[in-house]
């Protein structure tokens, strides 16, 4: 909200904008100093868990590695989609999109490598039964985050214009409203994960909010300008609320499918947030603004049914400790004794001293 202002009234003139931008960069450079000084990686006292292997995800069975396969080539596929549509807006040459193309195959194929690197061996040797999660979990969460928060940068992308359009509006006026969808997120995110914290079930919150998405965009599809300006706007506020708050409640399970495995889980369902926009605006610029929302309502309502069928209650996830297997208590107790004997020594030089 504050680096339009920033562009136009405060550095002003035909390269304000470059100049706003540059600035984002440097306050980013100055807090990643500020977030390294500051930040630790776990409570005084507790063990960092790391995963066993880093160039890749541990699964736990030989199906939940062709799912993890299944799910990473999609990863690249939306790259080369991006790629295409820069090609067909004139950006890039088709020699080099053919180059593109072939660099994002050979990553993809290197990924697959790693995760059959890491994977078979430990598959082979049997995988211990208190170390086991299962996939289709991560699974679920990557779609959910697909429908959400890809929506959210879509719906984002094009709703000044579509506010404009169908209202008769100034680009002013309908920039403030459609920024309406995206100021709630203050509140919406946040309540997600307060609400799958509170509510009992984690995986319940998660379906309605997913339902409530398609509900959501399906009432947005069937906007025109004949609807008071003042529903359009509540509706909107309201598929916002939903959309966001399920990024926040997708961020709440995340941890607890497997705690030593929260980063690389993190990560692969993030990045499905920006397959989703990318995937949902290529389609947009081949359908209506009102097709484009009954498109998104879709793919939230199939997230839905994926999770509906596939996503389960995390174990122990409203326990007052994540739920430790005997590897990673090992690990958190040798932490334990490491301090205990650090404190010890410290006493006994003290008393030395004296």
């Amino acid at each position: 909200m504050l680096l339009p202002w920033f562009a136009l009234t405060l550095l002003g003139g035909d390269n304000g904008w470059r100049y706003a931008l540059a600035l984002t960069g440097v306050i980013c450079f100055v807090y990643g100093i500020i977030y390294y000084l500051c930040v630790r990686d776990t409570p005084e006292g507790k063990a960092l868990v790391k995963p066993k292997k880093t160039s890749a995800l541990e699964v736990s069975s030989w199906g939940d590695l062709v799912q993890l396969i299944f799910w990473t080539i999609p990863l690249g596929g939306a790259l080369a989609v991006s790629a295409w549509r820069l090609e067909g807006l004139g950006f890039i040459s088709n020699e080099a999109l053919y180059i593109i193309y072939a660099v994002i195959l050979l990553v993809v194929i290197y990924q697959i490598y790693n995760i059959l690197i890491v994977n078979i061996p430990r598959l082979k040797q049997g995988v211990p039964e208190e170390d086991k999660y299962k996939f289709k979990n991560v699974g679920a969460l990557n779609s959910t985050y697909f429908a959400n928060f890809g929506a959210e940068l879509a719906i984002i992308s094009m709703l000044p214009m579509f506010f404009q359009l169908t209202f008769s509006l100034t680009a002013a006026q309908a920039g403030l409203i459609a920024a309406s969808f995206a100021f709630v997120n203050l509140i919406a995110r946040p309540l997600g994960g307060v609400l799958s914290d509170r509510m009992g079930s984690r995986r319940n919150v998660m379906l309605v909010y997913m339902f409530g998405i398609s509900i959501g965009l399906v009432l947005m599809g069937l906007m025109n300008s004949s609807w008071p300006l003042v529903l359009a706007i509540a509706i909107t506020v309201l598929t916002s609320m939903f959309i966001q708050g399920a990024e926040g409640a997708t961020f709440a399970v995340i941890p607890m499918i497997k705690k030593r495995l929260t980063g690389q889980i993190a990560g692969m369902s993030g990045a499905y947030g920006n397959v989703g926009a990318t995937i949902y605006l290529t389609l947009y610029t081949f359908v209506t603004p009102q097709q484009f929302f009954f498109i998104l309502a879709s793919g939230a309502f199939v997230s839905f049914l994926i999770c509906y069928f596939t996503l389960e209650e995390p174990k122990n996830s409203f326990a007052d400790e994540y739920y430790l297997t005997d590897a990673e208590r090992q690990q958190q107790a040798d932490v334990d004794a490491t301090l205990a004997n650090q404190t010890l020594e410290k006493k006994a030089l003290a008393k030395k001293a004296q």
